[in-house]
């Protein structure tokens, strides 16, 4: 019989030591600082990421919201009217253009058509000025055993139909053909669409905010130039030659006595008020739109400390997001646009105070600094239309009237 195996050799207490120690504090330290340093990465790597798609989401709300201004004004004016229909017996095809010397504020209001025209008798009355004594009520075919409800054209005799109409309610302008007065104009950093049918003898009595629709609130900047007979160029003239330049206002009947349009450069005067073989229209109009996000969801900073009429380098606490600086770079503080010609991480170099038709003002420490984003886009007019005609024939063939003074102050 062989001896049984021998047992295993029993480990000695030195190596048994060896597999039971623990880990050292330096250990515990270093492992510890390679988990914060790798968390601290990964926030500012998240960070990063949140502060970008909050970006891209600020950019893609603010374009969305500018993209819907800019396409509502250029479908009005592309459908702007230029001359009155076969027959008329009243003018209310006008453009008028406005422009407050004080607020250098502007307004646009004129007459624009629904698609398709009116040449169908019964969408006619949708905005020619007429009553409609028509309207479509439910009636029943007898041919039909289902009874189906179908429209029938009965006369109206109810309060189906109004005379009036301001597009706030259901089915305003639902019929296509006619006319309708628009006008656009801002108030408080809203911009309001104003619209009436039929249109009323005065574009003015529109303009108020009680009947308009908001188009956008955020609105930091609006204004409209007109391309008249005689512009070359969308740039402003410089120097002592002021010819050649877009119009600030603009008067289709070339006869309102007030300022600023008896100083349009084709006024006429009261005569040509309502002589529409005498009325003109510019043949095309750039309108630029400046809009932001609300606050505080938009860039902005604020100043650090005072500043005067004639300060340059003004102090603000943070510039990131702001413009780099250049000829179409501007930042708005109260009511003040500047010209902006660089900046760094908390300072912005003004190039020009008081652009944009505002004048340079003082501004205290705190004051909100913004910027907003600038949309523009050029609408050519359909059937615009120019004169070159002599004063001196038109007048002689008024009856000898004699031509006011045109006013150029």
């Amino acid at each position: 019989m062989s001896a049984p195996p021998a047992p295993p050799p029993t480990p000695s207490l030195k190596g048994r030591g060896k597999q039971l120690r623990g880990l050292t504090l330096l250990e515990v330290m270093v492992t510890l600082v390679i988990f914060l340093v790798m968390a601290l990465a990964m926030f500012a790597m998240i960070s990063q990421l949140v502060a970008g798609w909050g970006q891209s989401e600020r950019r893609r709300v603010l374009y969305e919201k500018a993209a819907g201004v800019v396409n509502v004004i250029a479908s009005d004016l592309r459908l702007a009217l230029t001359h009155e229909a076969p027959g008329a017996t009243e003018v209310k095809v006008r453009f008028i253009g406005d422009y407050n010397r004080n607020t250098s504020a502007q307004t646009v209001a004129f007459v624009r058509a629904f698609e398709y025209g009116p040449e169908r008798a019964i969408t006619f009355f949708a905005g020619d000025g007429a009553a409609n004594p028509l309207m479509f009520s439910a009636g029943t075919d007898p041919d039909d055993p289902d009874k189906k409800p179908v429209p029938k054209l009965t006369k109206n005799t109810g309060n189906a139909d109004r005379d009036t109409f301001d597009g706030r309610r259901v089915g305003d302008f639902k019929a296509l053909g006619g006319m309708a007065a628009v006008g656009y104009f801002v108030q408080n950093e809203t911009l309001y669409r104003a619209i009436r049918s039929p249109v009323p003898q005065s574009l003015n009595s529109i303009m108020n905010v009680a009947g308009a629709q908001v188009i956008a609130t955020d609105v930091l900047y609006f204004a409209i130039d007109y391309w008249g007979q005689e512009t070359t160029s969308w740039d402003e003239p410089k120097g002592k030659n002021l010819s050649g330049g877009p119009e600030k206002f603009w008067d289709s009947t070339r006869g309102i006595d007030a300022y600023p349009f008896n100083r349009f450069f084709l006024y006429r005067g009261p005569i040509s008020l309502n002589d529409p073989e005498d009325d003109v229209f510019p043949e095309k109009v750039r309108f630029t739109v400046t809009i932001d996000s609300p606050m505080p969801r938009c860039i902005w900073t604020r100043l650090q400390d005072d500043i005067e009429e004639g300060t340059t380098t003004i102090m603000v606490e943070d510039t990131r997001g702001f413009p780099d600086g250049g000829d179409d770079s501007f930042i708005k503080i109260g009511d003040e646009w500047m010209q902006l010609k660089k900046r760094t991480q908390d300072t912005f170099v003004i190039a020009k105070r008081g652009v944009r038709g505002t004048k340079a003002l003082g501004h205290k420490a705190g004051a909100v600094v913004r910027a907003g984003r600038t949309f523009t886009r050029v609408v050519h007019i359909p059937n615009f239309r120019s004169d070159f005609s002599s004063d001196d024939v038109y007048f002689a063939r008024k009856g000898g009237s004699q031509k006011p003074k045109r006013l150029t102050q």
